[in-house]
């Protein structure tokens, strides 16, 4: 009987119809919105599927009409769960009919008041805000919409800036590649400002290659099959990633290197850039493997091999796959000073701990932003560098002495890296054998 009088209740102050029934002036402007819409569509001889396809006005009234759309929907849903209450789902039951009479009255005003002056202000800001997001982005927007205002404008002219820059600092072709070295130590080399190459620069790159090459062997084939360039930032930060001090480009094949600290001191990442992700990745790439992994705000595919083992590898009947995985789930819990580390990320170091101003800034370099330092194919790349420190005294270019390594927050401490030792070999043979497998068999059908 409770049930029966709260619907009575709700079905009296709803004056909407349910369903697929709509108000004269809902009909009507859905019929001149898809009317407009599809005028516009045929004279640009496209289909529109993302919001920022649609020129201002056109955007304007699609969101008013999906706020109606969007609002009928739930009130639908909302009754019919309310239906299927039970006697005692007395807190639901009241959720319900507070929501259902929101709705309504929500519902009451639109069709009251229409489109206001303040809600389609409101509308125009948000489009110009997604539309100019898209420009930067680089996503597909049409030149007429990009016409439509000055901010728009602005914003493409701004992403042109940043395409060149990226091609300037990242490009695999171009003017500014140097050669020189490719046919003896199997990479090519740039300057990230794009100018024409140093001797001198070009000579360090070659020490840190010989540094990672006394550990690992020989990888000139593997570097020029896979058309790999090293980029070298001259002591700045790379492109557009103040908070970086190496980086691996998958869709360029380029290793970006060279920048130093305030106090000009190299932040030796070659190692952690060349066998922690250019390997990684490639190797990924040859097995056939991409993972879903977090960019930024963004989720992109990657073909880091660390990345699928860790999420896969235990579902897999590869031994070897299954033991890479177990190899970094290990490692990161193994991880020294874990705690200071997120500290670090977070910008809260404790008083009671001493770091210089250096320290905390190659900390920034070292862990990025948030827990971006815990994910796979990070911790194998912090694996790779104290390996190669472990297995090589004194290095000046690719990577620090062990000792430093082993005192610092996020990497591990004498005793845990001897358990991680020959695994991590074995995981590092294990992509030089999956690379060198491709080169092989590619050779083989030319």
């Amino acid at each position: 009987m409770m049930r029966q009088a709260a619907n009575d209740w709700v079905q009296a102050s709803l004056t909407f119809s349910i369903g697929s029934e709509q108000t004269d002036l809902t009909a009507q402007l859905n019929s001149q919105t898809e009317t407009k819409r599809l005028t516009d569509q045929e004279s640009r001889g496209v289909f529109v599927s993302r919001p920022y396809d649609l020129f201002e006005h056109d955007y304007i009234r699609w969101r008013f009409e999906s706020l109606k759309r969007n609002l009928e929907k739930e009130r639908v849903a909302k009754q019919a769960e309310l239906e299927t209450l039970g006697g005692r789902a007395t807190k639901r039951r009241l959720a319900l009919l507070l929501r259902l009479r929101a709705i309504t009255h929500t519902l009451e005003k639109i069709e009251r008041d229409g489109l206001t002056p303040e809600n389609e202000n409101w509308y125009r800001r948000e489009y110009m805000l997604l539309v100019k997001d898209a420009i930067r982005r680089g996503e597909p927007v049409p030149s007429e919409i990009i016409a439509q205002r000055v901010e728009f404008q602005r914003a493409f002219t701004g992403r042109q800036r940043y395409e060149k820059g990226r091609h300037t600092s990242f490009a695999n072709a171009s003017v500014a590649v140097d050669t020189r070295l490719l046919a003896t130590r199997g990479f090519k080399a740039k300057l990230q400002n794009g100018k024409p190459m140093r001797g001198e620069t070009m000579d360090e790159l070659a020490r840190g290659l010989d540094e990672i090459e006394h550990v690992i062997g020989s990888l000139g084939n593997l570097l020029r099959e896979t058309n790999l360039t090293i980029a070298h930032t001259l002591g700045k930060h790379p492109f557009m990633r103040g908070d970086a001090g190496g980086l691996y480009v998958p869709s360029e094949r380029t290793v970006t290197v060279g920048t130093m600290t305030h106090s000009r001191r190299l932040i030796r990442s070659l190692a952690h850039e060349l066998l922690g992700h250019w390997l990684d990745y490639e190797a990924g790439k040859a097995f056939g493997v991409t993972t879903r992994v977090r960019k930024g705000r963004r989720f992109v595919d990657a073909s880091a091999l660390s990345e699928y083992s860790v999420r896969y590898g235990r579902r897999e009947a590869d031994a070897v796959l299954r033991q890479d995985g177990a190899l970094i789930a290990q490692a990161a819990s193994l991880i020294r000073d874990r705690a200071l580390a997120q500290k670090v990320t977070r910008k809260k170091v404790p008083k009671d701990v001493e770091l210089g101003s250096e320290d905390i800034e190659i900390y920034k370099f070292v862990l990025g932003h948030g827990d971006y330092w815990l994910a796979p194919r990070e911790i194998l790349a912090r694996l790779c560098e104290q390996f190669c420190a472990k297995r090589y005294a004194a290095p000046q270019i690719a990577f620090e002495p062990f000792e430093w390594y082993a005192r610092r927050a996020a990497y591990w401490s004498v005793e845990d890296f001897a358990t991680l030792e020959l695994l991590i070999e074995q995981a590092l043979r294990w992509r030089v054998e999956i690379l060198a497998a491709q080169m092989n068999a590619q050779n083989d059908v030319t």
